[in-house]
């Protein structure tokens, strides 16, 4: 599954396939294969058409939705179709890809702070988390090369481009340097996200003209939430004072300012998370947690998040 369509029925649906391939004729096995597909009428069965998958591929954060094998799969189907393999022809180069064989690399690192600055702007930490682990940011490396390169800068000597462009044979990373020269941003991810969801739809293609009739019946969607989302829906207020649940740390005081950042001992956090870290000294705190909101009758900031999510019918889609 790629998109985010309820799997519900998927167990009787492949058993009734499975049914129907035992009685076909098994050259046309193909055939019989769409044609049991295109004849399935519920919203929880349906073969999605190609502009639905385009539009859910283009945001879906396949690093986390998907698992491993199934992505990986995803992503060496696309270097079979660069390399010529498709429509039953085979790749002038006259061999795919080695299966499983590639570890999926992260373009832009997921540990980006060190050498990949922010741009500007208050969302922009929660826009990039966001886009990391969708397509676009994801390609096959070899495990040593990931290791290489893995959490590097994108230019300058032994940077992750110079690495693809001096070690790595993949059509798909040739393809991915082109146009990103100098830097690799989130405007570069998206439009690659749109790139590789084509390529996938070229790859499985829809029979030409279908259209699937139907509105997925989708999950619950998943939504990251900022502090700037709370206060801009009025969920908390510019100034309101957050404590730490812990009596140890009780006195250290920080403030939500208008734009979402917190400010605590004169220092300015994107995340209640950072700012937490700060406080106690730790590797790790789920500051939606380790805060209380001062005189919201100890009510947390996480409490917050669940009423918000609740009013725009979402999930979080982490929990820092």
């Amino acid at each position: 599954m790629l998109i985010r369509s309820t799997t519900k029925s998927y167990n009787k649906l492949i058993a009734e396939l499975i049914r129907e391939l035992g009685s076909s004729d098994r050259e046309k096995i193909g055939d019989a294969i769409e044609q049991f597909l295109l004849s399935q009428k519920s919203n929880s069965r349906y073969w999605p058409d190609d502009g639905e998958v385009l539009e859910q591929l283009k945001v879906l954060p396949g690093y986390r939705r998907l698992g491993r094998g199934r992505l990986r799969m995803v992503l060496e189907a696309v270097e079979d179709h660069l390399r010529g393999w498709t429509n039953g022809k085979s790749g002038l180069g006259g061999e795919r890809v080695a299966r499983s064989k590639l570890a999926i690399e992260h373009v832009m690192p997921q540990k980006w702070a060190t050498h990949w600055p922010l741009p500007a702007g208050p969302r922009a930490e929660g826009e990039r988390e966001a886009l990391i682990h969708t397509l676009g940011n994801l390609t096959l490396l070899t495990s040593r090369l990931n290791s290489k390169v893995s959490n590097g800068p994108w230019t300058s000597d032994g940077g992750k481009r110079q690495g693809l462009e001096m070690h790595d044979v993949l059509v798909m990373n040739r393809e991915l340097r082109k146009g990103s020269e100098t830097e690799w941003t989130e405007s570069t991810i998206r439009a690659r996200s749109e790139e590789l969801a084509n390529r996938i739809i070229e790859a499985w293609p829809t029979p030409e003209g279908y259209k699937s009739g139907f509105a997925a019946e989708t999950v619950r969607p998943r939504h990251r939430v900022e502090l700037s989302d709370l206060v801009s829906a009025e969920f908390l207020k510019p100034g309101a004072k957050l404590v730490p649940r812990s009596k140890k740390f009780r006195d250290q005081v920080a403030v939500v300012l208008s734009d979402g950042r917190i400010e605590w001992n004169n220092q300015f956090f994107s995340s209640p998370s950072l700012a937490g870290k700060a406080i106690t000294g730790r590797v790790a705190v789920n500051g939606w947690y380790f805060f209380l909101v001062e005189g919201e009758k100890e009510r947390s900031l996480k409490d917050l998040r669940i009423r918000y999510l609740e009013a725009i019918s979402a999930d979080p889609e982490d929990d820092e």
